[in-house]
């Protein structure tokens, strides 16, 4: 599987955990998923997932503070989704911010449409910019 695989993978992950009613248990989640589309244990997918909802609250303020006059319960499931694994990405792993984001934008490509993958673009690329993360990580590439 390769890193675009993983990513589309742990959004699908993260889409599902968005309309879990009680309290998020992902790696039940993660676990289930992964054996019953007999994926097993991908480490990057595992890293991306983790990363987006163990620091849910957090991204979903960056993601809200970010979306002017949006609320995140307004905002598809899908954006919601795509939002939270970019930015788990930008803020907790060594993925340079232009690549994170670019990959955002195509899966965002394959399920929203025009308007929403713009929203996504320009949400990532502020959220960047004000962590520092576009600079810093893309400095070294």
């Amino acid at each position: 599987m390769n890193r675009r695989e993983s990513r589309i993978r742990a959004f699908e992950l993260l889409f599902e955990t968005d309309f879990q009613k009680e309290a998020i248990d992902w790696a039940r989640i993660y676990e289930s998923a992964m054996r019953n589309r007999g994926l097993g244990n991908h480490v990057f997918v595992k890293a991306l997932y983790s990363n987006a909802v163990e620091h849910q609250k957090e991204i979903d303020h960056l993601i809200e503070s970010s979306a002017e006059n949006w609320r995140l319960s307004r905002m598809s499931a899908v954006t919601r989704a795509v939002l939270r694994l970019c930015v788990g990405e930008l803020l907790y792993s060594d993925i340079p911010a232009k690549v994170a984001i670019n990959e955002a934008v195509e899966i965002s490509k394959l399920y929203n449409d025009e308007k929403s993958t713009a929203f996504v673009n320009g949400i990532l690329n502020k959220i960047a910019s004000e962590q520092g993360t576009l600079q810093a990580k893309d400095s070294d590439t």
